[in-house]
């Protein structure tokens, strides 16, 4: 008896897992709708199975006598039984046989059907939509509509708009991330209309598409990643007023009776930023090849390292649901495998962080960048608009994420992270490594030697340990802070760095060693993580505003949106385990760079085959010492909800803040650092915190 192979079983059982978990977050019709559309998915595959079979057997006839000749020989000797492997083998041929008869009468309808679309539409396009794995109700489908539409040209624009309509009607099936997005719904559609020449119905503009959409070279409407025409970047953040298509039933209806044009009635405002809705009934790959289904172990189709053009800053990043989905569903399923269906592991740090993040990501939500829905969660911008948003303070303690903003670039034809390796130099010198198994009852981290991280990173060796690197100097030229955070307004922390090195001299510094010590150099830094390694939710230590800029692979990167007082209080009372709230997430991708303020509640995650580059750094903000301060008095009180140790560190710097705000009054008024009130505050906040008891000198 034919036994599936143990990895054949595993693989199954995890994408019924996945579909079972996928089902369950669904109610209602729209569960029955990802019912339909796993259901074709499958067929789909059986069907090009078949085909698959039916050709190989075939070889396996013309190529290979024996084969042909055991095929031929229809009786058998059966006076004696067979072994058992022996009879094994014989049902599997029988099975086998069985299947690519089949396959073989699937591909007789299937070229019956297709040469007459072939000869309509031409044969590039039946081959690159791979429209011999579908069914015969699909074949025939496109048959039919291939006679009644003999033209690509004008089948195509009848197929876009309704593929078009199709993705605005939340109660319609969703269109698919796939390189085919016809539905048998869209031929019949489009066999509805009259078709006269010339075609009566407008062909749709790159700028008419919702946001994640593009054209494929023969012009029909496909997500993003599959498409090589997509809408020039808005940058005026304008609504589009797009003619949306309303196909009846009668083909009369369809012309106007005076003028014989299409009559496309309705009209959609559509923002720019606004998501297609779609669900997706597996859980594909980051980023997928353009001939084949989204796949988890497909390599990226986005570019994995920094590369900016000269004008990118000028317009605002795409912000790309579906393939932030995409990531996240997929470090949930990595997760969910690591996990199983038993109780969770809590033996080490790594163990009781993916727990964590496992909770997390099967809640979080993807952000509202529109105003008139709510509360804005993230600012998509241009680095002037983004410049403007930290200048003035007005980002709302959301996150502002922008492109373009570095001036630093890595040489071609080279990883930037073994770049950044070489850069380094002395790789005998020491490094802090956070490592997933250490265990709870020890500190998370350990000392490695760089030559040691160098060789592992530049191995890329797959690991289920993987580390994240602490506290790592950048090699880099100061060049490497996004040009939106150049202002005024954000060199505080800068000018706290110059008054512990210099003190009362404006000249070029000239500091002692103990001077030196007293600073830990925190403006500029380099994160490099290995794949997999996911970070607790946690606010940066001494209330520091943060950048990152990615440079090699994606980061995800979640936070908690606009948290209420009691939402704040309960998570610091639990780092851990809280899970209420609001959660956000985005990725982070190559050549973004992310900006959140002090307080932001964060986690990391990352899928596990990638390892991953940021540069960062921290910022203090001069509109911002209100909000500073009551974050670094939230952090003394509950040292667990950050990052670093701050009992001796947090009462300098507010001495030197403190300081600094002071002259800064003096000489341009309280307006200059957020007003008379949170003048007061801040300094009501210094005695609290200068007045507590320190273990150490401070």
């Amino acid at each position: 008896m034919f036994v599936p192979k143990a990895t054949s079983i595993i693989k199954s059982d995890s994408q019924v897992d996945r579909f079972r978990y996928e089902l369950r977050r669904e109610t209602g019709t729209e569960r029955y709708d990802l019912c339909v559309q796993k259901r074709d998915e499958l067929l789909d595959q059986h069907t090009g199975l078949q085909i698959l079979i039916a050709a190989c057997e075939h070889v396996m006839s013309t190529e290979c006598p024996e084969y042909r000749q055991r095929k031929q020989t229809k009786d058998r000797d059966t006076s004696q039984p067979l072994p058992a492997s022996k009879e094994d083998d014989v049902a599997r041929w029988h099975r086998f046989l069985g299947v690519a008869t089949d396959g073989s009468r699937m591909k007789s309808e299937c070229l019956t059907a297709l040469k007459e679309v072939v000869r309509c539409w031409g044969r590039d396009i039946v081959q690159h939509y791979q429209w011999a794995s579908k069914g015969e109700k699909y074949w025939n489908q496109l048959r039919t509509t291939a006679r009644k539409v003999h033209m690509w040209d004008q089948a195509v624009v009848g197929l876009n708009w309704a593929i078009l309509q199709r993705s605005r009607n939340i109660k319609r099936r969703p269109v698919k991330a796939s390189v085919n997005p016809i539905e048998q719904a869209d031929l019949e559609r489009l066999r509805t209309w009259s078709y006269e020449d010339p075609f009566p119905c407008q062909r749709l503009a790159p700028k008419d598409l919702p946001s994640g959409f593009g054209f494929y070279k023969f012009g029909l409407i496909v997500y993003k990643e599959y498409a090589v025409v997509l809408p020039e970047p808005d940058n005026s953040r304008a609504i589009l007023s797009i003619r949306r298509a309303t196909l009846p039933s009668t083909p009369s209806a369809l012309r106007h009776t005076d003028s014989g044009h299409c009559i496309c009635p309705e009209t959609a405002s559509i923002g720019v930023d606004h998501p297609v809705r779609r669900r997706t009934a597996s859980l594909p790959d980051i980023n997928q090849h353009i001939s084949k289904r989204l796949r988890f172990d497909m390599p990226p189709s986005s570019p994995s390292t920094l590369m900016v053009s000269s004008d990118i800053a000028r317009y605002r990043p795409v912000h790309d649901r579906m393939a932030d989905d995409t990531y996240r569903r997929r470090v949930l399923a990595e997760l969910l495998e690591t996990s199983g269906q038993g109780i969770p592991s809590r033996n080490s740090h790594g163990e009781e962080t993916d727990e964590l993040l496992r909770k997390l990501l099967e809640k979080v939500e993807q952000p509202n960048t529109d105003s008139s829905q709510g509360m804005v969660d993230a600012f998509f911008c241009t680095g002037d608009e983004a410049a403007s948003l930290v200048e003035t303070g007005s980002s709302r303690n959301a996150p502002i994420i922008t492109q373009g903003q570095q001036q630093f670039r890595w040489s071609n034809g080279e990883r930037p992270i073994a770049q950044l390796f070489r850069r380094m130099g002395g790789l005998d010198k020491s490094v802090s490594v956070q490592i997933p198994s250490r265990k709870p009852s020890t500190k998370s981290f350990a000392v490695r030697k760089l030559s040691v991280v160098w060789e592992r990173f530049l191995n890329q060796e797959a690991t289920r340990d993987p580390w994240n690197i602490l506290d790592l100097q950048s090699p880099l030229p100061q060049s490497i802070l996004p040009n939106f955070l150049t202002g005024e307004n954000c060199q505080l922390l800068l000018l706290v760095r110059n008054t512990v090195l210099m003190e009362n001299s404006a000249e070029r510094v000239v500091a002692s060693t103990k001077e030196w010590n007293e600073w830990k150099n925190v403006l500029e830094w380099v994160l490099i993580s290995e794949g997999g390694h996911n970070t607790a939710p946690h606010i940066d230590s001494h209330g520091f505003g943060t950048w990152l800029t990615g440079q090699e692979e994606g980061i995800g990167f979640g936070w908690m949106s606009s948290p209420t007082s009691e939402e704040r209080e309960a998570w610091m009372a639990d780092p851990n385990g809280y899970t209420s709230g609001r959660w956000i997430y985005v990725v982070l991708k190559p050549g973004k760079s992310l900006y959140f303020p002090p307080g932001t509640i964060h986690f990391v995650f990352r899928v596990r085959s990638r390892q991953t580059l940021a540069l960062g750094g921290h910022v203090l903000q001069w509109s911002g010492i209100q909000r500073w301060m009551q974050v670094v008095l939230a952090q003394m009180r509950n040292p667990a909800i950050t990052n670093e140790d701050m009992k001796s560190t947090a009462p300098k710097l507010v001495r030197v803040v403190a300081k600094l705000v002071s002259t800064r009054v003096e000489e341009s008024g309280v307006e200059e650092v957020g007003g008379e009130a949170a003048v007061a505050d801040f300094f009501a906040s210094v005695k609290v915190i200068l007045s507590r008891p320190c273990k150490t000198e401070c």
